[in-house]
């Protein structure tokens, strides 16, 4: 009933701020409502995850708030540079820490002073390359949730989109790049090397669309790789690509490194 509680109360607190926000055009309100949608999703998975993992009530209930509340910078962002590309406007993960920050967000639902930091670091993080390496263990066991549980979501939203995409084009999920008709060689030595593709290298929707798939070499959790595999995210991704030696061999790559983790672990 705690954990129930809780959640309705941020529930309730976070539906009144997306409130606010009232005068958007119709592709606004869709992104919008994207982005509500996945906040919701981010924490519900954030908590399942910290169940399984076996984590301390309170590590469960700091996992919803932070799942809840990583991109609530993102509506801001939306209504002000009228897109989701950090590089072509904010940070958006240090602006969600702003807006906690600014709208006191932690003092009303009685967030303890030692975990406000493990709820900045955490959010603050998410999106980055990789984490600090100076984190405690309990702020790298955060860190390491909601990096899992956005990206997994992400997937499926990205998934989905890219399967009906004729219906429904949206520039702000693929950052408004040209088509292109081949991976960037900087983005598949990075994915082909089993690292993250940078943000840097990435100069077309092919290109996106690796950088996606790359994703799986900073999953975290064995959970978070059985939904990708059972989701057939990856896959779905894949199938939207144009077939070459190349874009057959990331995909073989990735694929069996997520598989190796499931079987291995």
């Amino acid at each position: 009933m705690i954990m129930e509680d809780w959640v309705n109360n941020l529930n309730t607190w976070f539906n009144s701020y997306c409130e606010n926000f009232k005068e958007l055009t119709d592709e606004q309100k869709r992104n919008f409502d994207i982005k509500r949608d996945h906040s919701f999703r981010v924490a519900d998975f954030s908590v399942q995850l910290a169940e399984k993992l076996e984590f301390s009530f309170e590590e469960q209930k700091l996992a919803y708030f932070i799942g809840l509340f990583h991109d609530i910078g993102r509506f801001n962002q939306l209504v002000e540079f009228n897109t989701f590309d950090d590089l072509k406007s904010v940070d958006h993960a240090e602006y969600s820490v702003k807006v906690l920050k600014d709208e006191d967000v932690l003092a009303k639902f009685e967030i303890e002073i030692e975990n406000e930091k493990l709820i900045f670091i955490s959010i603050a993080n998410h999106n980055k390359l990789k984490l600090p390496e100076n984190l405690s263990e309990q702020e790298l066991k955060l860190a390491r949730l909601i990096r899992d549980a956005d990206k997994i979501d992400i997937l499926k939203v990205l998934s989905e989109y890219y399967s009906t995409r004729n219906v429904n084009a949206n520039h702000t999920l693929t950052w408004d790049l040209p088509k292109g008709s081949s991976v960037s060689k900087a983005v598949s030595k990075e994915v082909l090397d089993g690292k993250l593709v940078s943000k840097k290298n990435v100069v077309s929707e092919i290109d996106v669309k690796i950088m996606q798939m790359s994703w799986v070499y900073d999953l975290n959790y064995r959970s978070s790789f059985e939904k990708l595999l059972k989701k057939r995210f990856i896959e779905t991704i894949y199938n939207t690509l144009p077939k070459n030696d190349l874009v057959i061999e990331i995909y073989r790559k990735v694929k069996v490194y997520s598989e190796n983790i499931i079987y291995n672990s």
